[in-house]
C-alpha cells in the first residue's frame, strides 16, 4: 500500500500549525530542500538546507540536516524558532545534525501507525510516498 501528501499539503499544515512560512522541493528519493523565508527587517534572505531521510524505527523517523558548514548551528536555530509552536518532545536534536521526529506524538499520524505498518519513506517530485501494510 502506498499513500502520498504533496509539497503544498505539507507547506500550508505546517504554516498553519507554526505560523512559519517553509517550501519543499525535490533533491533525490531521500532527500527533500527545506526553505525558510529570513526576514529581520533590514536583512531578507531565503536559507535553504536539505533533510535527509536516514531511517524509519517504528513510528519515529531519523533525518539529517545538511546546510553546509554551519549545519549544527542552523538546526540548533530552527528548534529554538520551533519551541512553543510544536507540542514538546516532537523533535529531538541528535549529534552530528540529526533529528527524531517522534512522529507517533502527533494523534494524527499515531492513528495511521495503529493501522498500517509503515516501512518506507520516499521523496517524489511532487510530495512524499509512504509505503506501509494494513496490519
Amino acid at each position: 500500500m502506498k499513500a502520498s501528501i504533496s509539497f503544498p499539503e505539507i507547506e500550508n499544515l505546517l504554516t498553519e500549525k507554526t505560523q512559519q512560512a517553509m517550501s519543499f522541493a525535490f533533491v533525490n528519493d531521500k532527500t527533500v530542500k527545506v526553505s525558510y523565508p529570513l526576514n529581520l527587517g533590514f536583512i531578507k534572505k531565503d536559507i535553504s538546507a536539505n533533510l535527509i531521510i536516514k531511517e524509519l524505527m517504528g513510528s519515529d523517523l531519523l533525518l539529517q540536516l545538511d546546510a553546509g558548514f554551519g549545519s549544527d548551528t542552523m538546526l540548533t536555530t530552527v528548534l529554538s524558532l520551533l519551541k512553543g509552536k510544536v507540542p514538546e518532545g516532537l523533535i529531538e536534536k541528535r549529534p552530528d545534525s540529526h533529528l527524531l521526529l517522534h512522529l507517533g506524538q502527533i494523534e494524527q499520524v499515531q492513528s495511521v501507525f495503529e493501522k498500517v505498518d509503515v516501512t518506507d519513506l520516499h521523496v517524489l517530485t511532487e510530495g512524499l510516498e509512504v509505503e506501509g501494510a494494513l496490519k
